[in-house]
């Protein structure tokens, strides 16, 4: 491998996750494979469970990932210790036969894992704690050992009551001790993260509908479907651009104080002061910072230089 030349992955990706001594890579289809501090590939990858991940995230070297079958009616979530290979799971085939929670199939190689009775909607983590939103139950924060720390009624708010879906979770993130649940209709509730006590609720004063959010050292970026990004920081919009399309992924550089940000077919890094945007020939996934180089995770496995 050349220097700032990274093979391709051996499946199209779905995220990319950064621990101690590389990074995690995910599959669309559930795949997961070690990559090293350099992105190069450790082993092949494995299938621990027959579907597609919904969401993951890293606690204290520990992956824990969730798991939403909707044609099964299937759920799960899991924890993996980094550093303990992957290995495949059962086969998609035999989750139809098994029916009952008792008999139910879990992923293979896990530290501990569990059958769910909601889909999980969202998912967010810190350094020390992760949490989860399941449909209708709640929202649960968790140790990595799975045990729970606090739980707490799903959200709402009285303003978005009467408009469709406004209120479904889309969201949660952590700042430094908060934890903001935020909603499809701009909503935000915020929690002490140790205690679960409710601190604020509040509306974005923004029209759309929100599909994701992306946070750190409390700067906040809402992506909208419509491709609409909102910078919002203490309290307050900051400031708003339009883009091509839905915002794949961003992350916040502290360094120089702005967004880079992977949309549709366009990569784009967005300060105070000004927006600067790269066309790209494919549907990028992620933006990968890897030792002096930043990369751009296409959706066919190949990783691109950044040029901005």
């Amino acid at each position: 491998m050349s220097v700032g030349k990274v093979n391709p992955l051996p499946f199209h990706p779905n995220q990319i996750l950064r621990w101690d001594e590389g990074y995690v890579a995910i599959g669309v289809d559930g795949d997961f494979l070690y990559l090293d501090n350099n992105l190069v590939q450790k082993g092949e990858p494995k299938k621990p469970f027959p579907s597609s991940v919904k969401k993951a995230v890293i606690v204290e070297n520990r992956l824990i990932a969730s798991w939403i079958e909707h044609e099964l009616m299937v759920a799960r979530i899991a924890g993996f210790d980094l550093g303990t290979e992957f290995v495949n799971g059962p086969e998609r085939g035999d989750l139809r036969s098994r029916t009952t929670i008792a008999a139910a199939l879990h992923p293979e190689g896990t530290a501990w894992s569990h059958v769910l009775d909601a889909e999980p909607l969202a998912m967010g983590a810190n350094q020390t704690q992760f949490a989860f939103m399941l449909w209708k139950r709640g929202l649960y924060s968790m140790g990595i050992d799975a045990g729970e720390h606090w739980r707490t009624a799903e959200p709402g708010w009285k303003e978005l009551e009467k408009l469709p879906h406004a209120e479904v979770t889309v969201e949660i993130t952590f700042d430094d001790d908060k934890l903001h649940v935020w909603s499809r209709g701009g909503g935000r509730i915020t929690y002490d993260s140790g205690s679960g006590r409710r601190l604020e609720s509040i509306l974005i004063p923004f029209e759309g509908i929100l599909n994701s959010v992306y946070s750190s050292n409390g700067e906040h970026l809402l992506c909208f479907d419509s491709g609409d990004i909102v910078w919002f920081s203490n309290g307050e919009i900051q400031k708003s651009e339009s883009l091509n399309g839905a915002v794949q992924h961003a992350v916040w550089n502290e360094k120089f104080e702005r967004w880079h940000i992977a949309g549709w077919r366009e990569e784009c890094v967005w300060s105070m002061n000004v927006l600067k945007r790269s066309q790209l020939d494919e549907i990028p996934v992620q933006i990968v910072e890897c030792t002096d180089h930043t990369y751009v995770l296409m959706n066919n496995g190949h990783f691109v230089r950044s040029t901005l």
